[in-house]
């Protein structure tokens, strides 16, 4: 039957963005660009030469560089300036947001100057237009909002900055909320909170203030990072995304029923952020992948390597049922990441049948053996379905994130 051609035009402009091609490719949720601008161990910034013999035990020094960027990988880097938990108590309000705020402008003129390669999005309209030129889409983020987030007006400020995903709490409590309480040195960043975990777990929780913060981002349209988050912390946090339709992003991910950690999440927390129509992030941070006991491992299972990040991966896709997952490197982060399987570091001489690659015998020693990675996760069995629908996804938070603006 032939239609009216004004009703096929209305048809087709109520229909157009559900039928506009999926973006394409996977999202890495967790990059710090100019982190290099706070934490000086990161020497000049990833326009900086990189040095040779690289390798994934790089924490606290310099492995993020522009040209290994541009080899194939993520399609969309959401940069996140970061609030340095190290000096965060010697700052003023007016101190921290000129921090971020150096921190933003020079991922922007990074941008600027490798436009061949990359482009800036303040909008999900903008990044899927730089995704479809062949680019790399960058979008800002903040982690941590200490003195930078106390009213309403600094949402919107940071809104119309350009800011498109906000984490609320870092590495120890603050005036928002509870942190996760970490193991090893950086424990020492939240005694005080970790102090209140262990007397009260559901006290150690969201402030007053940090309820209304997270309303204003809602009221924003920024995306809410849940990383970082304590149990209570997680659990307000969730509560208040559902009650207004508003979906996270977690945006450096590991399971805790692979690897019980405070840093990792549990099932149920998993399956929270895919029920509000979220977004994770698999991290392949060594110091919380391996599983604590290899009783139950394979006879070739390379502890320390991509077959720890491969059972953190697939259990997180079986738990989500399939649901888009992304990518959080961490890089500049101050972690080390996954080692090699093969070669004189790995567990084994040479994979079966073929010669050892770079990934192979380095890990993940920087941002070029990111798809590598996720090629030897292919070759092994994983699914890579939800990875590959990850950049749609995000942006799809976002751009329903961004309806909620009052």
């Amino acid at each position: 039957m032939l239609l009216p051609r004004h009703l096929v035009l209305l048809l087709a402009g109520v229909s157009g963005p559900a039928l506009a091609e999926p973006a394409r490719g996977y999202v890495d949720l967790h990059v710090h660009l100019a982190a290099h601008l706070t934490v000086p161990v990161y020497g000049a910034g990833p326009e900086a030469k990189p040095p040779a013999g690289l390798t994934n035990r790089h924490g606290l020094s310099a492995h993020l560089f522009a040209s290994q960027l541009e080899a194939p990988g993520p399609s969309l880097l959401v940069s996140l300036a970061y609030a340095n938990p190290f000096a965060t108590v010697f700052e003023t309000k007016v101190s921290m947001w000129a921090r971020l705020e150096r921190q933003l402008a020079y991922v922007e003129a990074f941008v600027s100057r490798h436009s061949a390669r990359f482009g800036f999005a303040r909008t999900p309209e903008e990044a899927r237009a730089i995704i479809t030129s062949g680019r790399t889409a960058v979008v800002h983020g903040l982690e941590g909002a200490t003195l930078v987030l106390d009213s309403p007006e600094d949402a919107a400020r940071w809104a119309a900055r350009g800011v498109a995903v906000i984490t609320p709490v870092h590495l120890a409590d603050n005036e928002l909320g509870g942190a996760w309480c970490q193991g090893g040195d950086l424990a020492i960043l939240n005694l005080p909170g970790c102090q209140r975990e262990r007397r009260d777990p559901m006290q150690h929780g969201l402030t007053a203030a940090g309820k209304a913060r997270l309303h204003d981002l809602v009221d924003v349209g920024i995306i809410i990072d849940m990383a970082h988050l304590s149990d209570a912390s997680f659990s307000e946090a969730a509560a208040i995304l559902r009650e207004r339709s508003a979906a996270p992003v977690y945006t450096h991910v590991t399971a805790d029923a692979v690897r019980p950690d405070p840093t990792a999440l549990t099932d149920a927390q998993l399956r929270e952020i895919a029920a509000l129509g979220g977004l994770a992030g698999v991290t392949a941070n060594q110091m919380h992948l391996p599983p604590l006991s290899a009783a139950a491992l394979p006879a070739d299972h390379c502890r320390g390597s991509v077959d720890d990040f491969a059972l953190h991966w697939a259990h997180i896709v079986s738990v989500t049922g399939g649901a888009p997952l992304g990518w959080g490197s961490d890089f500049q982060g101050g972690v080390d990441h996954i080692g090699p399987k093969y070669g004189p570091r790995g567990c084994a001489a040479a994979p079966a049948g073929r010669a050892a690659n770079a990934f192979d015998l380095s890990g993940l020693a920087h941002a070029g053996m990111v798809q590598p990675m996720f090629d030897a996760l292919a070759a092994a069995g994983a699914d890579l379905a939800p990875l590959l629908s990850s950049t749609e996804q995000f942006l799809t938070v976002w751009e329903r994130d961004r309806r909620l603006r009052r």
